[in-house]
């Protein structure tokens, strides 16, 4: 019975840490927003940190093999992606009007945003690991940027794969 006990208490408090984390992100994604969404942008639209991670990704996404004239739209979908999560993107790319990517540029973004390489992940992942490891919380925390660039690198590398192969 201690044993049940202890996993069962074990897992309660890892999912509350783990929902915790994730709720945390979220709100601090959309706090950033509502603070970036005070300084002017061009156009209708208020300036976001998805927004400016598509200034960001547009370079990679052409590396990739999306053609320049489409890789600010793609770029935003990474920031999307990162910022907030892969469903957000994909519902994002399915609310594309017709024609504004072509096929190709379709396929490698339908491989690039695929992966946990956003924010509310890591959250998950330095919730779950610093809750089954606490004395090595401050190695995982430190090691959670580079986790994000490698994964989202990782799923970069894939679409620019299914580019070459469509």
């Amino acid at each position: 019975m201690d044993v049940i006990t202890q996993g069962t208490y074990d897992g309660v408090r890892l999912m509350v840490s783990v929902g915790a984390m994730l709720l945390v992100l979220v709100a601090l994604v959309a706090l950033l927003n509502s603070a970036l969404s005070l300084f002017p942008f061009p156009g209708d639209e208020a300036l976001t940190l998805q927004k400016l991670f598509g200034f960001v990704f547009a370079p990679l996404t052409w590396l990739m093999g999306i053609p320049w004239s489409e890789a600010q739209l793609a770029g935003a979908l990474m920031g999307t992606k990162t910022a907030l999560d892969e469903l957000l993107a994909f519902l994002a790319l399915a609310d594309l009007p017709a024609g504004s990517l072509s096929e190709k540029s379709t396929v490698i973004m339908t491989y690039a945003l695929c992966g946990f390489a956003n924010f509310g992940s890591l959250g998950i992942m330095i919730a779950g690991l610093s809750g089954m490891c606490p004395e090595r919380a401050t190695e995982i925390v430190e090691l959670a940027p580079k986790s994000l660039l490698s994964g989202t690198l990782a799923t970069c590398m894939t679409g620019a794969v299914a580019g070459l192969l469509s």
